[in-house]
């Protein structure tokens, strides 16, 4: 049977952990695989690893990832840095699941780049490699899938959306995320290519947030006093979105400013229901954790998957919640 760990207890056994062995950790055994779940990925070892356990995001990612291991009788272990997107704490992590003997690793990098010396140590142990929402860097292809939504598509969805209900014209400020992430990065483009569609939008300034909340509210606290004439806030996440609604309200502003974001987590959806944010992105992050959990057992069965797993997304405004 699955198990259902509250954040909590997530977060108190991560804690643990940390004095053991310097990283968090998380563990769910599956139960009797049923139906496609007979097959050869039953009773091996799955290792997934996260940017954190404190997004709401990676948590549905968990979530789904426990529910395919459930299903194909996977033995799943999941792991997060305590210090969040922590690319030192990911390479011990990985390292440790390689003297583990883990089956197969799936992995969302914190860092594309980052993470590169670590995932050779994987590709040399003759390990699969499921390659998770964020896409690990360098020429030589060392994993069997990636699997995430086309973040290029889901930047410029939201802010051709955003771009739209600005009127067409007007101030914009985008908020990055983590610097070198290529979630980030991607979205980014396809937000300047949305933008690009509307010549009388300006960008007025561009900086990261590092997909934190807090971090998210500060530099949108300091940008707007620079630019006061904003009229649109796009995030590349909904915590940071989060954060950018906190300070405009400080500032006075709400309802004045439209503020985007991706993932459309539940305080982001509820935030667009009290018409403090405009719009979010869902890009389905427990069905992202699902599909890479799910073609990790389909590669530990000796099935091929394609190169290149998309999971779906929208466009979530007040309209469509």
């Amino acid at each position: 049977m699955k198990k259902h760990i509250s954040i909590m207890g997530v977060l108190l056994v991560m804690v643990c952990l940390l004095a053991a062995c310097g990283g968090g950790t998380a563990s769910s055994s599956a139960g009797s695989a049923s139906g496609a779940a007979a097959s050869g990925a039953s009773g091996k070892e799955a290792t997934l690893i996260l940017k954190n356990l404190t997004n709401p995001f990676f948590i549905s990612v968990k979530e789904g990832g426990e529910a395919a291991a459930a299903k194909y009788g996977l033995n799943l272990t999941v792991l997060a840095p305590l210090k969040a997107d922590n690319n030192e704490e990911q390479m011990q992590m990985v390292e440790q699941s390689i003297a583990r003997q883990t089956d197969i690793l799936v992995i969302i990098p914190a860092d594309t780049n980052g993470i590169i010396p670590a995932v050779e140590k994987v590709f040399e142990a003759n390990i699969p490699v499921v390659d998770l929402n964020t896409k690990i860097g360098g020429d030589k292809v060392m994993w069997k899938t990636f699997v995430a939504i086309e973040n290029y598509d889901g930047g410029y969805m939201a802010v051709k959306k955003l771009c739209e209900l600005m009127g067409s014209e007007g101030e914009i400020i985008i908020i990055e995320g983590v610097v070198g992430a290529q979630t980030s990065i991607d979205r980014v483009k396809g937000a300047h290519a949305a933008i690009a569609e509307f010549p009388k939008i300006k960008i007025v300034a561009q900086q990261s947030g590092e997909y934190n909340r807090a971090k998210g509210m500060d530099v949108v606290q300091n940008l707007l006093q620079a630019h006061p004439n904003v009229k649109a806030i796009f995030c590349c996440n909904d915590e940071m979105a989060l954060g950018a609604v906190e300070a405009v309200e400080a500032a006075g502003k709400r309802g004045k400013i439209l503020i985007a974001g991706i993932d459309a987590n539940a305080d982001a959806k509820q935030a667009i229901k009290d018409g403090k944010m405009t719009l979010s992105l869902d890009s389905q992050p427990y069905m992202q954790g699902y599909s890479a959990v799910e073609a990790a057992a389909k590669i530990l069965s000796g099935e091929k998957v394609d190169e290149r797993i998309v999971t779906e997304m929208a466009v979530v405004t007040k309209e469509t919640l």
